[in-house]
């Protein structure tokens, strides 16, 4: 029934199918750098673990600086223009990156990708958004994440293998290729979103002030006041933070000093997105039908118990079911989070709420780079991972205790949705 429903929605929008294409594209190149960026790195610049959880968080501490102003481009310009933008730049940051010659140099240019790539993603949501009614916005939403982790199914595995066996720069040089594909997709076969709804006017048209100067300042306080705005804000963040610092980072390193191959440790990063896509997609519907905090406990138990079977077992076996562990949890958290704040923006700020959630990612990945990176330098690989899971668990409990659900008051009709700002 799952399977059936998202197909019926690519049938009828292949404007978002098209897009889903595109994300797929991304990933596979993203996919495939994540198991050799690391050694990369290490190999080739000699750098410090933390300097490494820099090269890799780099990409997603972009985030803080071009989410909101990607919102903004999106309310001002249309989707189309801020997915088009964001490709662009991405595959210059990655076709410098495949180049690197120094250790700075790689820096700068993952720094400059990651702007690219969060403008895109910013543009993901948005378009998402706009084509779901608020009845179907996980399931939309959870498209973007599912497109994601078929690509990075595919890419890590053969990232490992190709960086195995071609050399570890040439996965950096096939990613620039596989972005420049989806640049051609999106000029090509991706328009301008359209109404929301029968009747409804364009989302472009509906992008516009929403009243006076006033009126948005105040809607936009009561947002960033909002118990669902700030602890959905840091559970995501950690998330990302356990992401990019943890399984991108720490762990590739981790597992190096374990004896693991490269490709052992790209079939790790692999086989944590098979079972993510599908609990991705069973989350997209339990947060429409049952509410968007339904999935979060079951999904940092499994985490949590994911980065324990990694720091405690030493086989390949263990590093695998690590794997899917965190894969299953990670795939529940992600439909709730980006769906509240979809839920929550005031009218005519859609877009820059979607920003400001995107720049919770990028302090994710800030934490995940350098604290991480800077725990494991002092105390150890194990002692980082333990950290992160107890933020993650703590982040969790804010949920949980603090924000209140923001789609049973749009099922009851409500002139305003329950934890939503002045909610």
């Amino acid at each position: 029934m799952i399977a059936a429903s998202i197909r019926d929605t690519l049938r009828d929008h292949r404007g978002v199918a098209f897009l889903c294409l595109t994300i797929f594209v991304t990933s596979v190149g993203m996919g495939m750098i994540s198991p050799v960026l690391p050694l990369f790195a290490d190999h080739e610049y000699g750098v410090t673990r933390t300097e490494i959880g820099l090269a890799v968080g780099m990409f997603g501490i972009a985030r803080l600086f071009s989410s909101l102003p990607a919102g903004v481009l999106a309310q001002r310009y249309g989707t189309r223009f801020t997915l088009l933008l964001g490709t662009a730049v991405n595959l210059v940051g990655a076709t410098m990156v495949a180049v690197s010659f120094n250790f700075p140099w790689l820096i700068a240019w993952r720094f400059i990708g990651g702007l690219g790539a969060s403008v895109y993603t910013l543009g993901v949501s948005v378009y998402l958004r706009d084509a779901a009614t608020p009845e179907s916005r996980a399931r939309f939403l959870s498209l973007h994440e599912m497109s994601i982790l078929v690509g990075q199914s595919v890419g890590p595995i053969s990232g490992g293998y190709v960086g195995e066996y071609f050399g570890l720069r040439m996965p950096l040089v096939l990613q620039a290729g596989f972005i420049l594909a989806a640049l051609l997709v999106i000029f090509l076969l991706v328009p301008e979103t359209g109404a929301r709804n029968e009747g409804a006017a364009p989302a472009t048209a509906r992008r516009g002030p929403s009243g006076g100067g006033l009126g948005r300042r105040g809607a936009l306080m009561r947002l960033l006041l909002s118990p669902a705005f700030i602890f959905m804000g840091l559970f995501s963040l950690m998330i990302v933070a356990n992401r990019q610092g943890g399984r991108f980072s720490v762990m590739p390193l981790f597992g190096e000093t374990k004896g693991f191959s490269p490709d052992q440790i790209g079939a790790f990063i692999s086989i944590t997105h098979v079972p993510q896509f599908f609990t991705t997609m069973a989350s997209g519907f339990l947060s429409d039908r049952f509410g968007r905090k339904f999935p979060i406990v079951p999904a940092t138990v499994l985490i949590v118990a994911g980065i324990g079977v990694f720091v405690l077992g030493d086989t390949f076996l263990t590093l695998l079911i690590s794997g899917v562990l965190l894969g299953l949890g990670e795939g529940l958290a992600g439909p709730p989070t980006v769906t509240v704040f979809a839920d929550i923006a005031p009218p005519g700020m859609e877009g820059v709420t979607m920003g400001l959630y995107r720049t919770f990612g990028g302090v994710g990945s800030v934490v995940g780079a350098l604290v991480l990176g800077g725990i494991a330098d002092l105390a150890g690989f194990a002692w980082s991972l333990w950290v992160d899971a107890a933020l993650l668990g703590i982040a969790a409990v804010g949920v949980m205790v603090l924000v209140r659900e923001t789609v049973r008051g749009r099922r009851e009709g409500e002139g305003r949705m329950r934890g939503a700002p002045g909610g």
